[in-house]
């Protein structure tokens, strides 16, 4: 109840904070900009009135903004106009026609201007005109500024370059001045100056320049591609938009330049994304880059960011390019740039909604399962060979055991026939437990997602405004997902010179999930188990105790001790809630022109809470109160653990405050441009949280019961146990501090030299000062080798060439100057006092990680745009590594974690695109091909365990090799009298399994290869006709190799089938022969050791190669505006379909698995992504 009410409570303060918004939102979009059509039909009767009146009587009738100028009088001038009912394209044309007068669309408001006025010279009467700055904005045909464009003045020296928004102001200019506006890949255009009125340029793409010209941000500034001397990568925007996900990241995948994806990893596997820019460049430390949004790194979970908001991504690869955010930078850095308004736009909104509709999970993928036949008959040879025998007669712990086992046992003791043992034995393994999981607690997934945004501006204010909306039905049933977005922005410039920036962006995830599943998957994972019978009954199925014991616990006032999975649906429900708000906000002044002074603010606060509801109803509760139950008289007297729910609890708080201030200088002179920003900034980031857990909780009236967490209690039915109160406290506080600039030059337009520094501290580091600091810069240049006049080349016209060398920086965390301890909330066994555990052992010489780079590129374009691309080569090397070092055992410790290790890497990325087909169809094909090697060159512990390299997550570095690598025991095959495995051992072939495991020294594994990718790309496609568009994206992963799970029959035997069961199983060794086409064991006589198994499942022949090449996915639109169908009620709209998950293609493994989806040990559960259709519109108003 009181849940309820604090959901509604929420809900409607949500709602309410929604609407108001909203509306504030929505009556300022109002005020500074109306909604047009050149559309719309308007009557005007006018009889000699001045062109000016006219123009404003058409405004307010159409309700469109006209901008207009009194060159030579125009205004003045008498017209005469009378139209009925007429569009007013038709109106403007009528009227200005015939004063030699033309009109255009710009930002959203009609210009109109003379014909032809930027042809006709400014006459020498005209240069002695009064002079005076201008203010202009250069936009391209779709109205997006461009940031960096050069405005000069014709015949002079004074020029200037366009800021982020696009705007520019240059002096010194006058009536007749003609202005010449460039910007790469677009065609240069001249205009003529009228008066001091604000001015809109429109840049069109020249057709033999490149196409794709974006300005890149560092999260600091906006750089034009043109001036860039260091790597950055943008994922191409077409096939970003047209990819349907629920966030920003997973739309990267396979279309970004040197970004991969790792799968299979201790990260991945844990639900995030494990993400590697030009490969891996620490060991221990930190090895994600670093995710920037809006100018400051972003703390919080980046897939709950919604994509709709995101106007660009950029990739910093490089020190040139990533060495501004200094020992963050490591591993490179993402930099996401969100949707704001534009200046001088009327309103516009879009609203973009899908669904997303995914195939069941594919359960017969995963290779830990047995089917029903295999899974008995290994029940049964343990059975004879007594493996159940201590079970079936231990009456103090009273194990459960399978129906397959019972049923031995009862034809063994007499109580059942052979015959009527067989027959319930052969129904069973007719039975597949994945039916029922299917039939119960799986389903289509479901993803509904709704988009909505509005955004505007005047001259003096820009504003952006949206919210999503996303629904999330998970493939497994009770499990969905909820986000609702909130995001807002506002410019102002209240006076000259100055501008404010404010914004605020919200997000609100519920999680709901049900942890049946868990509980079945694991040792109750029986191929043969029914989960319900005909009718859709539960059935119970055996779990912790046998079913005899149970029954009798249930004489004595125990409570029902019996577990029925479909019946435990929802009675525990985990409640994931997350509130993530940003605020932020900015001063930028003018001081002098191309000099501002600038001040930025962001606090980050988001809330965490989890809420783990057992009901008393549940398994879990009944069994827990069980146990702790107090016996007297052989009957329940009592509970130590009060009668109700159990509630768990855990908050988490993470606030973040981020301040900078900086320079910015740009000017423009002559022959010459700088282009320089200096600054200082601080970050502090706070982690509170605690956790508890509640018993006898009552969620009607919000009440539990106290229970004794210190005392040993009795178990029943055997053992002795302590009430975990799950209560814990913990913190952590972060400060960084960091000074930073940087700086280019441009000579000519042809070269270009930059140099950036950045010097950080941090509290991490607090032994010795000079080491809480560490300076990184870079330094860069570019060469514009086609405007050389030597250069002749037509059929390449667009060349450059780039080289930077730099360094960025890595932190650990969990590693610091100084030994840091965690207090225990429960007192020692004996002592029951307070005590503390060493989580980190201080290091007096503790510093940052270093990566030096090395960056060679070529950029460059053929005639026509049929080939463009970026080729880069790369070198790094890392110093100060983090790693291990031996330390003298008698001070209690056996290493100690340091900067040790060094490390470096090498590779290209090479990116192609190629316009194959133009013309009404349109084929355009994109090529991205990365290569990436890493190795340690320094690392001074080394461990002499073999047994610690060759498993599939282990890894310990080796000199000479990746930090992540597969390392493998030699193999001499399987023996033809028995299909043992066998090795070597001294070089002689060997079967001495614990001798061999034990005598190997790492330097004798072998080597099979990296684990993860060292080439990668992927292959895009694009046809265009008329307004139809079809793209599919191809990815690759080649150049590595992974270890997959086989049989092991000791574990099998002895810490249960389900484990450990494996399909191999049916690829066994079982004749003499079978090993001239298998490579698994014979299955192995039940006194074995395990050491056989070790070896086996340590030799090349678990190792696969993990190349293949995967259709990603397809995606099909159909665009329609006002030129195709005049009643459409919207602006424009796009209907679309995508599928996600195609398919293989290729696969280098023989197992048929997906190397995107190896399952660990264990892992009954994992499978592959299913095949996903979406269907969704896009419509802008």
């Amino acid at each position: 109840m009181l849940k309820n009410l604090r959901s509604k409570f929420r809900y409607k303060s949500f709602v309410l904070t929604v609407t108001i918004t909203c509306f504030l939102n929505c009556a300022l979009a109002t005020e500074i900009a109306r909604s047009q059509s050149l559309d719309k039909r308007i009557s005007i009767d006018i009889e000699r009135k001045t062109l000016k009146e006219t123009l404003d009587q058409i405004s307010k009738l159409a309700q469109v903004g006209i901008i207009y100028s009194n060159a030579k009088g125009i205004l003045n001038k008498p017209v005469s106009i009378h139209v009925k009912e007429q569009p007013v394209s038709k109106v403007l044309s009528e009227l200005l026609s015939p004063l030699t007068l033309t009109y255009e669309i710009i930002g959203g408001q009609i210009v109109v201007k003379f014909d032809n006025l930027s042809s006709r010279p400014p006459s020498q009467e005209q240069t002695l005109k009064q002079r005076f700055p201008i203010k202009g904005k250069v936009i391209n045909l779709n109205g997006l500024p461009l940031p960096g464009a050069t405005v000069k003045i014709k015949g002079g020296s004074n020029s200037t370059s366009t800021n982020s928004n696009g705007d520019f102001e240059i002096s010194d200019v006058s009536d007749s001045t003609i202005l010449q506006i460039s910007f790469i890949g677009y065609v240069t255009k001249e205009i003529v100056v009228i008066n001091d009125e604000f001015i809109t340029v429109i840049l069109q793409s020249a057709s033999n320049q490149l196409q794709e010209v974006s300005i890149l941000s560092t999260g600091y500034q906006n750089i034009p591609r043109e001036r860039a001397t260091g790597s950055f990568a943008q994922p191409n925007k077409q096939m970003f938009d047209a990819r349907v996900a629920p966030d920003i990241i997973s739309k990267l995948e396979g279309i970004t330049s040197g970004l991969v994806f790792n799968k299979n990893t201790i990260s991945s596997n844990a639900g995030n994304q494990d993400l590697s820019i030009r490969g891996r460049s620490t060991i221990f430390a930190n090895d994600q880059p670093l995710i920037v949004i809006d100018n400051f790194p972003y703390n919080g979970d980046i897939s709950s960011i919604n994509p709709n908001d995101v106007a660009n991504v950029t990739i910093l690869k490089d020190a040139a390019a990533a060495s501004i955010w200094g020992v963050r930078a490591g591993n490179g850095v993402i930099v996401i740039t969100t949707k704001k308004g534009t200046n001088r736009e009327a309103l516009h909104i879009s609203f973009n909604s899908n669904i997303t509709i995914s195939e069941k999970p594919n359960l017969s993928y995963n290779p830990n399962f047995l089917s029903s036949s295999d899974y008995i008959g290994i029940e049964q040879f343990l059975f004879k060979n007594g493996r159940y025998d201590s079970a079936l007669s231990d009456m103090v712990n009273y194990p459960a055991v399978t129906p397959v086992i019972q049923l031995l046992n009862k034809q063994r003791a007499g109580t059942i026939t052979a015959d009527a043992a067989n027959q319930q034995i052969e129904q069973f393994k007719a039975y597949d437990v994945r039916n029922d999981l299917l039939k119960y607690f799986y389903r289509k997934p479901v993803v509904q997602q709704y988009a909505l945004s509005f955004s505007g501006g005047s001259e003096k204010a820009t504003y952006y405004f949206s919210t999503g909306l996303d629904n999330i039905q998970s493939d497994k049933i009770a499990n969905n997902n909820e986000r609702i977005t909130i995001n807002s922005q506002n410019t102002f410039k209240p006076i000259k010179g100055l501008e404010v920036t404010t914004g605020l962006y919200y997000i609100k995830t519920k999680a709901n999930s049900d942890n049946t599943l868990n509980s079945i998957y694991g040792n109750n994972y029986l191929p043969y188990l029914k989960l319900a019978d005909e009718n859709g009954n539960p059935l119970e199925i055996d779990r912790d105790f046998s079913r005899e014991f149970k029954q009798q616990a249930l004489s004595k006032g125990f409570l029902d001790w019996s577990f029925k999975p479909v019946s435990e649906l929802g009675l525990s429900p985990i409640l994931n809630s997350v509130n993530d708000l940003r605020l932020f906000g900015g001063l930028k002044y003018s001081i002098l022109p191309g000099l501002n002074a600038e001040v930025k603010y962001q606090f980050q606060q988001t809330q965490n809470e989890n809420r783990f509801d057992q009901s008393l109803q549940s398994y879990n509760v009944r069994n827990l109160i069980n146990q702790y139950s107090i016996v007297s008289g052989n009957k329940v007297t009592g509970y130590n653990i009060p009668l109700g729910d159990i509630l768990s609890v855990s908050n988490a708080k993470t606030i973040s405050n981020n301040i900078r201030g900086q320079l910015d200088y740009q000017k423009d002179w002559q022959d010459h441009s700088v282009s320089a920003i200096i600054g200082y900034e601080l970050s502090e980031s706070t982690l509170d949280s605690r956790g508890a857990y509640y018993y006898g909780y009552n969620d009607d009236v919000g009440t539990s019961s106290p229970v004794n967490g210190t005392t040993t209690f009795n178990l029943n039915p055997s053992g002795t146990g302590i009430i975990n109160t799950g209560q814990g406290i913990a913190g952590t506080l972060n400060r960084i501090r960091s000074s930073f600039a940087n700086v280019a030059y441009t000579y000519l337009g042809k070269y270009t030299l930059s140099g950036s520094g950045r010097i950080d501290g941090s509290n991490y580091f607090g032994v010795k000062t000079n080491q809480k600091n560490v300076p990184l810069w870079s330094v860069g240049g570019l060469w514009n080798i086609d405007k050389e006049k030597f250069y002749t080349i037509d059929w390449l016209p667009y060349l450059k060439a780039r080289i930077s060398y730099g360094f960025n920086g890595n932190l650990d965390r969990s590693t610091t100057g100084v030994t840091t301890f965690k207090y225990n909330a429960l007192g020692a066994t004996y002592t029951n006092q307070t005590y503390a555990s060493i989580i980190n052992i201080g290091n007096p010489e503790l510093k940052w990680e270093t990566i030096g780079i090395t960056n060679l590129g070529i950029d460059f374009g053929t005639k026509n745009q049929i080939l463009s691309g970026t080729l880069e080569f790369y070198w790094k090397k890392g110093t100060d590594i983090l790693g291990d070092k031996p330390f003298a055992s008698n001070t209690g410790i056996t290493s100690l974690r340091g900067n040790y290790s060094d490390m470096k890497g090498h590779g290209f990325d090479l990116s192609l695109t190629s316009k194959n087909i133009r013309g009404k169809l349109n084929w355009i094909t994109t090529i991205l091909f990365s290569a990436t090697h890493d190795k340690v060159t320094r690392y001074e512990v080394i461990d002499r365990f073999s047994t610690n390299y060759v498993g599939s997550y282990n890894y310990n570095p080796v000199v000479g090799k990746p930090v992540y690598g597969i390392y493998s025991y030699k193999s001499a095959g399987l023996d033809p009298a028995n299909g043992d495995p066998r090795g070597y051992l001294n070089g002689v072939i060997s079967k001495d399994y614990s001798s061999i495991i034990n005598s190997t020294t790492p330097e004798e594994l072998q080597y099979e290869g990296p684990a993860r990718p060292t080439v990668f790309g992927g292959i895009y496609n694009s046809f265009n006709y008329q307004r139809f568009t079809l793209a599919f994206n191809i990815s690759y992963k080649f150049g590595y190799y992974f270890r997959r799970n086989s049989v092991n029959y000791y574990d099998m035997y002895n810490l249960g089938i389900s484990q450990y069961m494996n399909n191999d199983y049916d690829k066994r060794w079982q004749n003499p022969g079978d090993e001239n086409h298998t490579n698994v064991p014979s299955m192995a006589p039940y006194s074995t050791d395990g050491f056989r198994d070790q070896f086996y499942n340590g030799t090349s022949a678990t190792v696969e190669k993990g190349d293949h090449i995967r259709l990603q996915d397809i995606s099909l639109s159909f665009d329609i505006d006002k030129s195709v169908w005049k009643g459409l009620p919207v602006k424009q709209l796009r209907l679309y379909v995508y599928t996600n998950n195609v398919g293989i293609l290729w696969r280098a493994n023989h197992s048929h698995l997906d190397p995107d989806a190896v399952p660990s040990i264990g892992d009954s559960q994992s499978t592959i992504s299913p095949r996903s259709f979406s269907f969704g519109l896009k419509t802008s108003f």
